[in-house]
């Protein structure tokens, strides 16, 4: 999978030429796993190129700005004093500039083609408690589950402690339990006993079917959606 570096700016050539090639490649690979529904870990690490690359025109802005100034002439009517800053910007810095306007607004664009096909996704998902829930559902097990197949992967999930960095203000880990053929006279209920009886350390377990209206990536799609709309409903 191709990704690119946290450190893509400076690494190798400073050259704009060749920065906008390596951008426009490595967007070019993240369209076509949007394309294919993927959207992790692509949408986090755009997020991260795009906030870097703000907090660098941000950071250049300001400096320009507080950098002593020194008076270049009067214009007018009315007689009004112009300055100009004594800080040059030497040919490296212009450069990188350069590659930071570029990138910019291509990095939010695809990311806000990623959002938009993360909330497309996740309005065809269903999240829906089985059976009764623990007065605090900080753990138990999810069903994910496609309306149109048999097969249903179970996860037991657990909430972490409250953080604000999350929706819904905990972060939810998963971790793959098994995978079942379930037939149609075979209740969710049923599934739930079983990893009562078999988990016996999870007594009253939250329990949740997310159900999927059509075939998503697992890995890449659905389980971050899914982490996202736990963390919302044991919040």
């Amino acid at each position: 999978m191709k990704t690119l570096d946290a450190d893509w700016l400076t690494k190798d050539w400073i050259d704009a030429e060749y920065k906008k090639y390596v951008v426009l490649a490595y967007l070019q690979a993240v369209r076509q796993r949007f394309d294919a529904y993927k959207l992790c870990p692509d949408i986090p690490e755009l997020r991260h190129h795009y906030e870097t690359s703000l907090r660098f025109q941000r950071g250049k802005g300001t400096l320009n700005a507080n950098f002593p100034k020194r008076v270049s002439g009067i214009t007018g009517p009315p007689p009004q004093i112009e300055y100009k800053t004594e800080l040059t910007d030497d040919p490296l810095m212009a450069e990188m500039d350069q590659i930071v306007s570029f990138a910019l607004p291509r990095f939010n664009q695809m990311l806000t083609e990623g959002q938009q096909i993360w909330q497309d996704v996740a309005g065809a998902l269903t999240l829906e408690p089985v059976g009764l829930l623990p007065i605090k559902p900080a753990e138990g097990y999810l069903f994910l589950h496609f309306r149109q197949g048999y097969e249903t992967a179970i996860y037991q999930f657990t909430a972490t402690l409250y953080t604000n960095g999350e929706p819904g203000g905990r972060f939810v880990r998963l971790s793959f339990l098994d995978r079942v053929r379930r037939g149609l006279t075979t209740p969710f209920e049923a599934l739930k006993l079983d990893l009562i009886r078999r988990y016996t350390h999870l007594p009253n377990p939250a329990t949740y079917r997310l159900e999927s209206r059509h075939l998503y990536p697992e890995e890449e799609t659905l389980l971050p959606i899914a982490r996202q709309m736990l963390a919302r409903a044991v919040a």
